[in-house]
Parts: structure tokens; C-alpha cells; sequence
């Protein structure tokens, strides 16, 4: 069975509600990757004009997931550690944070070129971070589609306090 997948949103709302992140916590906790990542980055050329209405077409199968890459990363405005990741393709996900299991808690779609939706900015709340050392961040999106292909991202990220 083929699914294909609606998205809509006008361009202007593309990337705006993606939230942002502070550099520090409040106990003055900062963060600096690893350099343990794993996933390919794809760069698409960006279309930010005429883009109306964002979403899939819906005239064959959603896209297979083929990459995911880290987009932002920091502390989210509740205090606690936020990720943002960028995943091409329509999927879904298992994702653990130090192990333990979480949930996105925000989703917003991103186009290259036309006007379908070509994948997603998924932002995880990976909780509180109350003391220094390394946290591990890993993803697993499994395509929507057949073949069902997966595509997995991980990375860790080390916290020190200042």
C-alpha cells in the first residue's frame, strides 16, 4: 500500500516557529559536540520565493527517508536541552536521548524546489542536563513508504560547566 502525504503551510511560517536556543542554561552549562555523527548532510539550494502552498503534492508515493543531519541544538526557552534535527523524506522515528526514550515535540516542513514538502526539522526536548559529561542523541526514521528504507543519525554531545 502507498501513502502519499499532505503538508500545508505557507511559506512565510516555513522556518519561523522552529524555536531557538540559548547558548547557556541558566547554571551557566554549556554544550559542544563530540564529533561522533553519523548520517549524510545534503544541502539543498534554497527557494524562499514563491513557494505557496508547502506540501506534497500527493501525485505518487511520499519520499523515503534519505538523510538526516543536525540543524540546531542548545537550550530550549523552559531551560531544558533542545535538538533539532533535518530529516529529507517523509518517516518515522525512535529516538532516545541518553537512552532513554523521547518524542518530537515540534515539526516543520522545509522544501528545496517546486512546492512539495521534501522533508522535516524535527525539534526533541531532551529534558533537564544537571551535570557535565556526555549525553548520547540517537535517531532511527523508518520511511513512510515501501521500500521502508532507514535512515539512523547519532551524535553525542558534551556538557561542561563554566
Amino acid at each position: 500500500m502507498l501513502m502519499g502525504m499532505g503538508t500545508m503551510v505557507s511559506a512565510a511560517e516555513k522556518e519561523s516557529s522552529i524555536p531557538e536556543y540559548s547558548e547557556t542554561n541558566d547554571g551557566g552549562m554549556t554544550v559542544n559536540i563530540a564529533g561522533d555523527q553519523e548520517g549524510t548532510i545534503v544541502e539543498g539550494s534554497g527557494n524562499e520565493e514563491g513557494i505557496n502552498p508547502l506540501w506534497w503534492p500527493g501525485d505518487g508515493p511520499a519520499p523515503q527517508v534519505t538523510s538526516i543531519s543536525l540543524y540546531k541544538y542548545g537550550w530550549l526557552t523552559n531551560g531544558n536541552f533542545g535538538v533539532t534535527i533535518k530529516v529529507y523524506g517523509y518517516g518515522s522515528d525512535t529516538t532516545t536521548f541518553d537512552g532513554r526514550s523521547i518524542s518530537w515535540i515540534h515539526q516543520e516542513p522545509f522544501i528545496i524546489s517546486g512546492t512539495g514538502a521534501d522533508g522535516f526539522y524535527y525539534t526533541y526536548d531532551c529534558g533537564p542536563i544537571t551535570q557535565a559529561g556526555s549525553y548520547r542523541f540517537n535517531t532511527t526514521f523508518r520511511s513512510t513508504n515501501f521500500p521502508n528504507t532507514t535512515r539512523s543519525f547519532s551524535t553525542v554531545f558534551t556538557f561542561s560547566a563554566n
